[in-house]
This record gives structure tokens, C-alpha cells and sequence, in this order.
């Protein structure tokens, strides 16, 4: 297995596991992160947006990594204990100096906002 592929999985299965020191270790301090409509720049600054989620986060099943070189996809289902249950998701990463740079996130949104209703009913973690 790659560097970049297990710094990759280490990540989306760190985030499933809520330890959220871990991920911020695995990011470069000025990572890039990207989806659909926001845009995030720097390590602090993305892990207190994963953060927020911890609440409905079960946890992430990796499905599939492609990996060439320094990128890295991974499809896996983000495990929520919402009614929604798993979002498919896929994330492609961009590993430099054995961090995370760049992260790019697609994830089947059509009941993504039921998964925030239910987050808003939640106590922050």
C-alpha cells in the first residue's frame, strides 16, 4: 500500500471514529478542502466543521481506494445514525510531504438536509 493511500484511509477512518486529533495530524496546516456550494482553508478550520457532525457520525465504511501517486480516491458510505442512515461519499485527496493538502468531497445530497435537521436537534460533542 502507498504512503499517500494509508495517510488517506488513516484520515476518513479517524473521522468516523471521532478522533479528530488524529485527523488534524494527518492535515497539512494549510489544507484545502472543497465541495459542492463551501470551501474551507486550514487544518483548525475544517476539523471543528467535522466536529459539528461528530453527533450523527456512526461511523465511515470504506468501499474502494484508487490511488495514483500523491491522489487518492476513496468511496466509502458515511455511516449517520439519523433516519437518512449512510450517505454514499467519495473524497479525492492530494498528499504532499505525508499530509493531507487538498480535499475534494462529493456525497449523494438529496437527503443531506434531513441529516442537518437532525443535527440541529442534537447537543453539540
Amino acid at each position: 500500500m502507498s504512503d499517500s493511500r494509508k495517510i488517506s484511509i488513516d484520515y476518513i477512518d479517524a473521522v468516523g471514529r471521532h478522533e479528530f486529533d488524529r485527523v488534524e495530524a494527518l492535515l497539512d496546516p494549510n489544507v484545502e478542502f472543497e465541495m459542492a456550494g463551501r470551501q474551507i482553508t486550514g487544518a483548525a478550520a475544517y476539523v471543528s466543521s467535522l466536529r459539528k457532525l461528530a453527533p450523527i457520525i456512526v461511523r465511515n465504511e470504506i468501499r474502494s481506494t484508487v490511488a495514483d501517486g500523491d491522489e487518492v480516491a476513496i468511496f466509502y458510505d458515511f455511516v449517520t445514525d439519523t433516519s437518512v442512515g449512510a450517505v454514499p461519499s467519495a473524497e479525492w485527496l492530494k498528499v504532499e510531504a505525508g499530509k493531507i493538502r487538498r480535499i475534494r468531497l462529493v456525497f449523494h445530497s438529496l437527503q443531506w438536509p434531513q441529516v442537518q435537521e437532525e443535527l440541529k436537534r442534537r447537543p453539540a460533542a
